[in-house]
């Protein structure tokens, strides 16, 4: 019994010690005023500047891919954010293996990548999800304040937009399925 009460008394001065030492200087600073309005910032800045090489990064790592859905295509991939002119654009150089047909798909999941990558970095943007039921045109919510050009050409005829396979601009807003200049 002696050693229940020396712990019950150890408790008990462990307790008294310890809740005189419980002052917060976050909820109540010691100087006794509270900066600002006291309301937490709970805002989400849409001004936070997005890294275009790590978009490029991610472009990269997704589909350069050599066993990936679209390897017969690949050959690089950029995008080019112009701050002037409001323009992303994105140039997608392919194999002479690719069509018409086999650029539009491809083009909206590059599309999709950018717009992840972007929410990824910006917490403003909604990124696309596939999961959620949403059609396949929709690329995320940057491509609702941005336009967008997207250039898909073989990677000779670069610089050559009559031999374009794609060169479809996108107006902010539009999320639409991207068209193919050929079959």
């Amino acid at each position: 019994m002696i050693n229940w009460k020396k712990l019950a008394v150890a408790l008990a001065a462990s307790t008294v010690l310890l809740s005189g030492c419980t002052q917060s200087n976050i909820v109540s600073p010691t100087s006794g005023t509270v900066e600002g309005d006291g309301v937490p910032d709970v805002e989400v800045d849409e001004n936070i500047p997005i890294d275009w090489l790590e978009v490029r990064e991610d472009l990269r790592d997704t589909f350069l891919d050599p066993y990936g859905t679209y390897a017969d295509f690949v050959l690089d991939l950029d995008a080019r954010y112009d701050e002037e002119t409001d323009l992303l654009t994105v140039l997608i150089p392919v194999t002479h293996k690719t069509t018409g047909a086999d650029a539009i798909p491809y083009a909206q999941d590059v599309l999709k990548v950018i717009g992840s990558s972007v929410a990824t970095q910006n917490f403003y943007y909604e990124a696309p999800d596939s999961e959620d039921g949403q059609d396949d045109t929709y690329y995320g919510s940057f491509f609702d304040n941005h336009d967008v050009c997207v250039q898909v050409f073989y990677y000779d005829d670069e610089g050559d937009e009559s031999a374009y396979l794609m060169n479809d601009t996108m107006k902010a807003g539009e999320q639409r399925a991207l068209t193919a200049l050929v079959d």
